[in-house]
């Protein structure tokens, strides 16, 4: 194990039993087993290994194959992960959410600009336009998401992913009928 997947474990292993905002350097330094300098070598401070940790995981859950088909499935997995390590998630998140909030955004935006810019064929729409679509999606979702962890996680990542995917699928289904239609009046005028 490399020393920032050890410096994490230390984090993670931390949060179990004692509040995020009370963690210290110190106090993960003397559970890893490293100094402080090793620590600041790696990471500026507990935030920036937090969000080490959200990427780290993520990216054990998603690959390159991820796409508009599929995304939902690797988001119950990641879903799944996030319930099975629920006291790290929901302590991190209780204290600041907005790392992990950057992290799923970041996660899906890019997902999401793909689809749409895919789905524009006839190119109807500007970056601008994609980008705002693809972030109105993106902060919805970790809106979801993190309501779903601060209430306990009460549904199942599958049930939760089903409905992410129902509601961008319907949306999809709205946004390309608006679009047929604009096309069948611009095709009809011209």
């Amino acid at each position: 194990m490399d020393t920032k997947s050890i410096l994490a474990t230390a984090l993670m292993e931390l949060t179990s039993r004692k509040n995020f905002a009370k963690i210290t350097i110190a106090d993960i330094t003397h559970v890893s087993g490293f100094n402080r300098q090793t620590f600041y070598y790696h990471f500026r401070d507990k935030y920036e290994l937090l969000s080490w940790i959200y990427e780290q995981e993520a990216s054990q859950v998603f690959d390159e194959d991820i796409s508009l088909e599929n995304w939902h499935r690797y988001m119950a997995v990641l879903l799944q992960h996030i319930r099975n390590n629920k006291w790290f998630y929901s302590n991190t998140i209780r204290h600041d959410e907005s790392y992990f909030q950057n992290f799923i955004f970041t996660l899906t935006s890019t997902l999401f600009y793909k689809a749409i810019d895919a789905l524009d064929l006839h190119h109807q729409l500007d970056a601008s336009d994609k980008k705002f679509y693809a972030e109105f999606f993106s902060f919805g979702i970790s809106g979801v998401v993190i309501n779903w962890i601060k209430s306990d996680m009460k549904e199942s990542p599958e049930q939760v992913a089903s409905a992410l995917k129902s509601l961008a699928q319907d949306s999809e289904k709205l946004a390309y009928e608006k679009y047929r239609e604009s096309y069948r009046k611009m095709k009809g005028t011209t």
